[in-house]
This record gives C-alpha cells, structure tokens and sequence, in this order.
C-alpha cells in the first residue's frame, strides 16, 4: 500500500512539472509522458502484486524510467546543457573543458551503467574513447566499472534475496546464486572474464551468497580490466579498417568467433552441471 501510494505521489508531481516545462517544448514527448505517468501508477495499484509479481514489477520499473526521462529532460532544457550539448563535438568539448568535473560525471555514468542502466558497459566505454582516448577511457572505466561492482555487491549483502528477486527475476537469481556456491567461486573468475554471462548481474547476485568484500574486491580487480581494455583499444580506430588493418580485423573475427563457441560450451557446461548438481 504505501509504495502505491509514494509511487502515485512522484507521478502527479512529475506530471505538474511536464504540464509546467513541457507542454510548449516537445508535444509528443509531452502527451506520452503524461499518458505513461497516469496509466502505469494505475495499472500498478490495481495489479495483484502476489499472483503477477513480473508484470507489476515491470510496470513499476516502466514508471520509474518515464520519471526519470522527465527529470532529465527538465533538467536539460532548464539549466542551458541543451545548448551546450547540440551536437557530439559540443558534448565532448564541454566534458573535456570541465576538468575534475567532467571525470567525476564520466565515472558517475559508469557507476550507474554497472548498478543500475540496463545497457552494454561497451557503450560508455567507446563514449569515454571519443573523449578522452583508449588510455584514459580505460583507466576512468576501471575506476568506475570497480566503484558500481563493489556497490552492487554491497546491496546484494545488505538488502539481499529479495531484491536480487525483483531486479533479475528468481530464476535467474537461484541459478547463478547456485554456481556461485563454496565450490563454484573460481568459476565466478570465469564469468567476469568472458562477455557471454551478465556480469554486472553476477555482482549483485554474489552479495547473497558467502563471498567476503575481499574476496571479491579482488576477483573485480583482475579479469573486469581485461574486458575493458580489449573495448577501449579496439574502438579506439588504433587498428584502421584499410591497409594492414585488413587481415588484422578479419584475425580477430575469426578467434572472436572461436573464442565465442568456447565460451558458449563453458557456459552451458557450467549451468548445467551446477543444474544436476542441484
């Protein structure tokens, strides 16, 4: 009842401030939010939360992002940063330009990609490559991508089953949680290192299981780098798509390709024999 009720309270207010910035700025925009913020906190507080747990999970995360994208929109009109921002030379003048500031945002996106933003973690890494260069982007990725994995981990000790539960689903949650058992730790290492298992889900579904913050601190400290560096340099254009680059890139799609079926039969060996097991 009272997250009903808080949910409902952020949506009316959200939509005071799409009838007060923009309604005269953006109308398509303007009427989806507004649909959006009045149907979903409805729909959420009708629902059987007991008897359909995904779908009221997921109308409740569908209201969240449309506030979110309201706020932000606000935001971005209200304090001149859609002037700054017009094109993607300005965008990545104006971080280059911020200094300290412009490094702590980039961070932060990372942090908040790791924790929270459904998106590839190659996506802010190929944004800190065309501002900042491979090097730079991998050590601020690092950094980040760190800081978000240690944070996802706290939340699974602190706050554990239950909301691993309603971020990744229960069945995802029993069976990962399950190969991350006493035995299964080192294949934990594995997992990181290769991009076929959802790492930053791993991380928040190690934190209900036994594994000490040193433990892991250590694990994030070794094969999450590896991942990062092989984005940041091969977006980078240090290899061009013409001349020697050729025979080079058509090297790495082809152990791309080998390593991918590797990996496709660790993984399916690792879940299923974690699956007999259990």
């Amino acid at each position: 009842m009272l997250s009903c009720v808080i949910l409902c309270a952020v949506c009316i207010g959200t939509v005071i401030l799409c009838e007060i910035f923009m309604k005269n700025r953006g109308e398509v925009l303007y009427y989806i939010a507004v649909a959006a913020l009045s149907v979903c906190p409805v729909v959420y507080c009708a629902v059987d939360k007991d008897k359909y747990k995904h779908f009221s999970r997921t109308v409740m995360v569908a209201t969240i992002i449309a506030v979110a994208v309201v706020v932000c929109y606000v935001l971005y009109y209200t304090t001149g940063l859609s002037d700054k921002f017009s094109d993607f030379s300005s965008l990545t003048s104006y971080i280059r330009g911020s200094g300290f500031w412009g490094v702590a945002i980039f961070i932060g996106l990372t942090v908040f990609q790791v924790v929270v933003l459904p998106i590839p973690e190659a996506v802010t890494i190929l944004l800190g490559v065309a501002i900042y260069g491979a090097t730079t982007s991998f050590i601020l990725s690092v950094i980040g991508t760190i800081i978000g994995s240690l944070i996802s981990f706290m939340l699974g000790k602190v706050f554990g089953r239950r909301l691993c539960n309603w971020m990744f689903g229960e069945e995802n949650t029993e069976k990962y949680a399950k190969i991350m058992n006493e035995k299964g730790r080192f294949l934990f290492i594995i997992m990181l290192l290769f991009p076929a298992f959802p790492d930053d889900m791993l991380c928040m579904i190690a934190g209900i299981t036994t594994m000490s913050y040193a433990y892991f601190t250590v694990i994030c400290l070794v094969p999450r780098p590896v991942m990062i560096g092989l984005t940041a340099y091969l977006g980078s254009g240090v290899i061009p798509f013409s001349g020697w680059g050729i025979p080079v890139w058509i090297s790495i799609a082809c152990l791309m390709f080998v390593v991918f079926v590797v990996i496709g039969g660790i993984k399916s060996k690792i879940e299923g024999r974690k699956g007999m097991q259990n």
